[in-house]
């Protein structure tokens, strides 16, 4: 490639050579030619000059002596007079000759001058030309050996790449023997986790047809024993018990702690079981969302669901267990699904941190309560907002109904609002004695529990709306602004954790105190029932979950 370009130039140059220089050598030869011609010129003027005046001396010597001579000789020199005076004739048209050949020297010499001139400013122009030339020369020899330098680094460049190439191309050989190996290795771990799978469903089925079959033992045995305990309660007993809820006789009570362990780097602000009692979720300060596989053999971290920008304070399954939904102290609700720990979505809409999101029955619509005092009902299939109410307290809490929201408020009032109208006015409120953290129903939905700040939880009958049951204890004390509540799944007891890191059990049939677990040291924030009765979990303040059973 040197070569190449160097010849282009020497080429250039010849060329250039030929059009500009060879011209201008024709003109100066010429002009040499003229400036000769013009000094012989200029010396034969002169030399007819001096001949011009000895000629005249001679003249008038001549005339001077042919006056002297005139009177004696006359007569005999008159034919030398005669020749004298032809002879003097002859030079005075020489002279006159000489006279026109110097004037057309001398416009001659005029004329070469104004030549002379032209040419010189032909010269001038053709210099400066030249200069420009020269100066675009220099430019482009130093744009040449940049050039040559960028195609220096260029070709180390490309060296450079290629060898990174065939590096990358012996790299992605060995990748994909890894691969290969990688997913027959995976194909051997997918059909032993499968195997594992079908032992843990026999397992889970043999536990299952275990407990039915204690719980219809203990049925058995204390029916007549329930029977007269029902026709003992009073009135308003009467009144919270549904008989088509599971009867207490079948249930029993958690009563020590069968797993400890650290589930967040930080406080752990909620917990909740799913609907078929498979997976446990939790949520903290550390901006996470984990789901466990909990029971009697192992605790086990199945999905850690990562996206938010701030504290995780409150979480939800949908009825079929397959979706997660997380209130977000960032100002969002998201949604993410178990099967992929995929962040499905971000909604976005509120303007303070939102306390509380719930899943309707039908897992499509939403609805979260913020501390920007609104609830929004939101639709998943659009990813959007279809409804804002206006409540004018901050909100800590929500529960949903097919066609209503309930809400707990700072202002120590719950909301009742009907989700079918477009009105933004609560259709009941009731006023508590202290700011409500929590809310939670029945799985027959006619009873609700609420939480305050008051250290009270109130058991409300919907059906009435009243206030049923008034629920304390010596030493309970309720820990933070979104403590959790929870009713068991017959609805007969109810568990809320306390400041002073104990777990308190009531009976809601009774209003009773039933039982009282210790095993947390700071203040407990949140529990939940497993659905099929089989544990109780509890989160605290310092990262830690327990698994209560009995």
């Amino acid at each position: 490639m040197d070569g190449v370009w160097k010849g282009d130039i020497l080429c250039q140059l010849r060329l250039r050579k030929v059009r500009e220089q060879i011209p201008y050598e024709t003109i100066y030869n010429h002009i040499n030619n003229l400036i000769e011609t013009n000094i012989d010129l200029v010396n034969q003027n002169q030399n007819l000059e001096s001949n011009n005046a000895a000629l005249k001396q001679e003249k008038i010597q001549l005339e001077a002596a042919l006056q002297v001579r005139a009177g004696a000789f006359h007569a005999a020199d008159s034919i030398n007079v005669q020749e004298l005076q032809q002879k003097l004739i002859g030079l005075q048209e020489e002279l006159t000759e000489m006279h026109r050949r110097k004037g057309e020297n001398a416009q001659q010499v005029i004329d070469l001058t104004a030549a002379v001139k032209i040419l010189e400013k032909e010269i001038s122009e053709k210099q400066i030309r030249i200069e420009n030339l020269e100066a675009q020369i220099m430019v482009l020899k130093q744009d040449m050996k940049a050039a040559e330098s960028q195609i220096s680094e260029l070709e180390s460049t490309n060296q450079l790449l290629k060898d990174e190439y065939q590096a990358l191309q012996l790299a992605l050989n060995s990748a994909e023997l890894s691969l290969s190996s990688v997913k027959s290795e995976n194909d051997l771990l997918i059909t032993q986790l499968m195997a594992l799978k079908a032992k843990d469903a026999e397992r889970m089925n043999l536990e299952n047809d275990m407990f039915m079959q204690h719980k219809h033992r203990t049925m058995q045995q204390e029916l007549a024993e329930a029977a007269s305990e029902a026709r003992d309660i009073g009135d308003v007993g009467n009144d919270i018990h549904n008989p088509s809820l599971p009867s207490l006789a079948g249930f029993e009570m958690p009563t020590k702690s069968i797993a400890k362990f650290e589930c967040h780097e930080g406080e752990v602000n909620c917990v909740q079981w799913d609907y078929f009692g498979k997976y446990l979720c939790t949520a903290g300060s550390d901006r996470k969302i984990k789901v466990w596989e909990v029971d009697q053999f192992r605790t086990d971290c199945r999905a850690t669901l990562v996206g938010s920008n701030a504290a995780v304070v409150g979480v939800d399954f949908d009825q079929n267990s397959t979706m997660v939904l997380g209130s977000c102290n960032d100002f969002a609700t998201r949604v993410w699904t178990i099967d992929d720990c995929r962040l499905r979505h971000t909604l976005t809409g509120h303007s303070g941190k939102v306390m509380s999101a719930k899943f309707f029955s039908d897992a499509t619509r939403i609805v979260s309560g913020s501390h920007d005092r609104t609830l929004k009902l939101w639709d998943l299939r659009g990813k959007s907002c279809i409804s804002t109410k206006f409540a004018g307290s901050s909100c800590n809490d929500v529960v949903t109904n097919d066609s209503s929201v309930i809400s707990g408020h700072f202002d120590k009032k719950v909301r009742f609002w009907d989700v079918r109208t477009s009105s933004n006015e609560p259709s009941n409120e009731l006023c508590f004695g202290g700011k409500v953290t929590s809310l939670d129903l029945t799985r027959d939905r006619t009873m609700l529990a609420v939480c305050a700040r008051d250290d009270k939880i109130s058991i409300i009958d919907l059906r009435s709306m009243s206030v049923a049951r008034s629920l304390q204890a010596d030493g309970f004390h309720v820990g933070c602004d979104w403590s959790r509540v929870a009713f068991s799944v017959d609805g007969q007891y109810i568990a809320s954790g306390s400041m002073d890191g104990s777990v308190y059990v009531w009976n809601v049939l009774t209003g009773e105190l039933e039982h009282t677990l210790n095993g947390h040291s700071v203040s407990v924030y949140a529990v939940s029932w497993h659905p099929g009765g089989l544990y109780l979990a509890s989160v605290d303040k310092q990262k830690s979950c327990i698994i209560w059973s009995s």
